[in-house]
């Protein structure tokens, strides 16, 4: 008797179906009026977006002048503007977002533990911090101590802050402030090459330096405790240039870029999920190329929402929109009770589809396996599964109701096997 329980144990769990997560193409957010240079995006605890470019723009001031700045745009959750900041008063002093130097300003934002904002600037190089919810100064630190105008910031949980310098090498370093701005002393000296943004762990002890030039290696420097002093323990991700970076809250993934100057086996416009532990990469998306004719087209912002299911970056170029959106839907994954006899793609059922349809594969192996959707220019429009998975056989759930009618391409890679089928979705 028991053993039959055990039996039909087994084949209930081969039937049962997991919760897994696609990512969705949104598109330009919140929509085509705003354009790009975006260096830096945040959400804060009230589920605004904050966002701000590395160029300057004329902006008119309350009191009418037209000032040169770089300033910090907030949107709502929903897409509707709320607010454009360009002089922060702390009431002992005024600072003006990105004023000063020619044409840059925004070097990048971060949040603290509280939820309020950390925008960096360089020429000159600045630190300001900024009341999440009355948009009022908390204080200003002038940043001469990373050797370099700054990266973006990024904060443990105690609120330390840590900042890079954008050219690395030399005398140079990886900075340490307390809540209140004031410096604290170096974490690293002389990070090598050149980077835009780094991150720090949520305990303060371990550090990731991203540079996109040199060997493109994120370089880990670790500590056990805050008594202690940094060093270099660890490696990873070589060959990606990586210029944006974010903590999602939610899963507590890295998440990095890379474009198409990385010399490693990734994708342009891409960005991916690492669990630091094992460092192996567990998931990604990608922004469909937005423009035909690509320039500066750079990835330079990302952030999450609170649950983690929302995505928004950003790229360099001053000719796109100044954010994208992505968000993360749940999809059927069914392990079905049918040993696989190879690799194989079955052709989507029904097709043609509206808007769901089902596609079923067999691995013989345990292995990593993808399983995207592009368009017939051949841009990534879904990833189904990027994971590794158990030999078997799988079906997955694809919805398409954000996608216009027409032929798709969804192709299944694992190991040196791909295969690809065509579908049409019919609306």
């Amino acid at each position: 008797m028991l053993k039959k329980i055990s039996t039909m144990f087994v084949f209930l769990l081969l039937l049962a179906g997991t919760s897994k997560a696609q990512w969705t193409y949104e598109g330009a957010w919140p929509d085509t009026n705003y354009k790009g240079g975006t260096h830096g995006i945040e959400v804060t605890p009230d589920g605004k977006i904050w966002t701000a470019s590395y160029y300057k723009q004329n902006w008119v001031s309350p009191s009418g002048d037209t000032l040169s700045v770089s300033p910090i745009l907030i949107f709502s959750a929903d897409g509707s503007h709320v607010d454009t900041i360009a002089i922060i008063n702390s009431g002992t002093s005024i600072d003006t977002l990105g004023k000063g130097g020619s044409t840059s300003g925004t070097r990048g934002i971060g949040k603290d533990p509280d939820g309020n904002i950390l925008f960096t600037s360089g020429g000159p190089s600045k630190m300001i911090k900024i009341n999440y919810q009355t948009y009022e100064g908390m204080g200003m630190h002038a940043v001469t101590e990373t050797g370099s105008s700054p990266t973006a910031p990024s904060v443990a949980n105690d609120g330390t802050i840590f900042l890079g310098p954008v050219v690395g090498g030399g005398t140079s370093a990886i900075t340490m402030y307390d809540p209140e701005l004031n410096y604290l002393g170096n974490a690293v000296l002389g990070p090598p090459n050149i980077a835009r943004t780094m991150e720090v762990a949520p305990d303060g002890n371990a550090i990731y330096w991203t540079p996109f030039t040199g060997d493109q290696t994120v370089r880990i420097y670790t500590r056990p405790d805050e008594f202690s002093d940094f060093a270099m323990t660890d490696s990873m991700l070589t060959g990606m240039s990586i210029e944006s970076s974010a903590w999602n809250p939610a899963t507590g993934l890295l998440w990095v870029s890379n474009d198409s100057r990385g010399t490693g086996p990734y994708t342009h416009l891409t960005w991916y999920g690492v669990d630091v532990t094992t460092k192996a990469i567990v998931d990604s998306f990608t922004l469909p190329s937005p423009h035909p004719t690509p320039s500066d087209e750079l990835p330079r912002g990302l952030a999450f929402s609170a649950d983690g299911n929302t995505a928004y970056v950003g790229l360099f170029g001053t000719k796109y929109n100044r954010l994208y959106k992505f968000t993360k839907g749940s999809v059927g994954v069914e392990e079905l009770a049918e040993l696989p006899t190879g690799y194989s793609l079955s052709q989507n059922y029904p097709n043609p589809f509206n808007p769901t349809t089902n596609i079923k594969f067999s691995i013989p192996e345990n292995g990593f396996v993808s399983l995207k959707v592009f368009n017939t220019l051949g841009q990534e429009v879904a990833t189904l599964i990027n994971e590794v998975k158990s030999s078997g056989t799988y079906q997955v759930d694809f919805n398409a109701s954000n996608l216009a009618s027409g032929m798709y391409v969804y192709t299944l890679t694992s190991g040196s096997v791909n295969i690809s089928k065509k579908m049409i979705l019919m609306k």
